[in-house]
């Protein structure tokens, strides 16, 4: 089964570092479990507006420069983003451990050179899995992306490790 293509708008354009502690305040991590509850505050000390625009918008996608999710290890950080409907993020690179967490959910996260530069909050953006290309639908430019490894491929089919790993047990 192959990756079915991802389609939508550009949420947001994030610049290089944009750390896991401006994804999700660390005061938020032990009091609240609920991700629905804890998507509220996404980006909410760089973006205040992030959360209320994110419910605007079907199945946005997020671009980011390079070095998305550094900081701390915190597993919360994609999962609140994938919590507020996000359908992928494409940035320039990722911070190692926030790529693999975010794999581990089954949240896209694609890899494309010169993409910050590329797109625009707005732009209507297509991943083709197939091609391994980024197009922007609104300019009209196509950029390759790095090949997502076929281990990540299974577990975005999957829906993420737990239910990967229930599937090989069965």
């Amino acid at each position: 089964m192959a990756l079915k293509n991802i389609r939508s708008k550009v949420l947001r354009v994030y610049p290089p570092d944009t750390n896991t502690d401006e994804v999700i305040s660390g005061k938020y991590k032990y009091d609240e479990l609920d991700l629905k509850k804890l998507a509220v505050h996404a980006f909410e000390s760089i973006d205040p507006t992030f959360y209320a625009d994110s419910q605007k918008v079907k199945d946005p996608i997020l671009v980011a420069a390079t070095n998305f999710g550094c900081g701390s290890s915190r597993e919360q950080a994609p999962q609140v983003i994938l919590a507020c409907g996000v359908s992928c993020i494409i940035a320039e690179s990722y911070a190692r451990i926030f790529y693999r967490n975010g794999f581990n959910i089954g949240l896209p996260l694609i890899e494309c050179k010169g993409i910050s530069k590329e797109a625009r909050q707005g732009d209507e953006l297509e991943v083709d899995f197939s091609k391994n290309e980024v197009r922007n639908l609104t300019t009209g430019k196509v950029l390759p992306m790095k090949p997502i490894p076929e281990f990540m491929q299974q577990l975005l089919e999957a829906g993420g490790l737990m239910p990967y790993l229930k599937k090989q047990h069965k």
